[in-house]
């Protein structure tokens, strides 16, 4: 039992979250695109119906299974209810990639914007829809960089030297005084 609820609340109702901190807007996600907020939604359903598939799965008790069990069905309906929403802005013309629309692609750098870079061993990945093929905005084509290259000047790692060059004191700081 977490003692503040007894002692802040005398065991009354309280809406804080299961380590006690009680709720407020910081939950509430609201970037200012309707678009990237219905999306993160959708992924935030999707992480609610993991964990509680999870909590199914860690648990024979047939009553918190059925309980669970409703739970997982309602994340089911609610990743669907922001799919059909994002699919009805689609349907309305709203432009769906890239999010933001109004940041002008001419400021991209458009050489590297349909590049899939393979940092990874092994080619795995250069099979996936991600790495051929147009792309889901219809403004390219998916490219596959095996080995890409860095962009920009190499710089050479920092050669050992005086340790206030960087920041770090030669001498222990003394200890704070209250």
């Amino acid at each position: 039992m977490n003692p503040q609820h007894a002692i802040v609340s005398g065991l009354g109702v309280t809406p804080p979250h299961s380590v006690g901190y009680p709720w407020n807007a910081r939950y509430t996600i609201a970037s200012g695109n309707l678009l990237a907020d219905f999306r993160f939604n959708v992924t935030a359903e999707s992480q609610g119906r993991l964990q509680v598939c999870r909590l199914y799965e860690m648990t024979d008790d047939p009553g918190v299974r059925d309980m669970l069990s409703f739970l997982i069905a309602r994340d089911t309906m609610h990743e669907n209810q922001w799919l059909a929403a994002i699919a009805e802005l689609e349907a309305d013309g709203l432009e769906t990639t890239p999010v933001p629309q109004s940041f002008p692609r001419d400021r991209e750098k458009s050489e590297v914007a349909y590049q899939f870079w393979n940092c990874s061993d092994g080619t795995d990945s250069k099979a996936g829809r991600w790495a051929k093929g147009p792309t889901p905005d219809g403004k390219g084509e998916f490219q596959y960089l095996e080995h890409p290259q860095p962009l920009g000047e190499i710089v050479e790692e920092l050669a050992a030297g005086d340790p206030l060059l960087h920041g770090t004191p030669k001498k222990p700081m003394p200890p704070a005084t209250t």
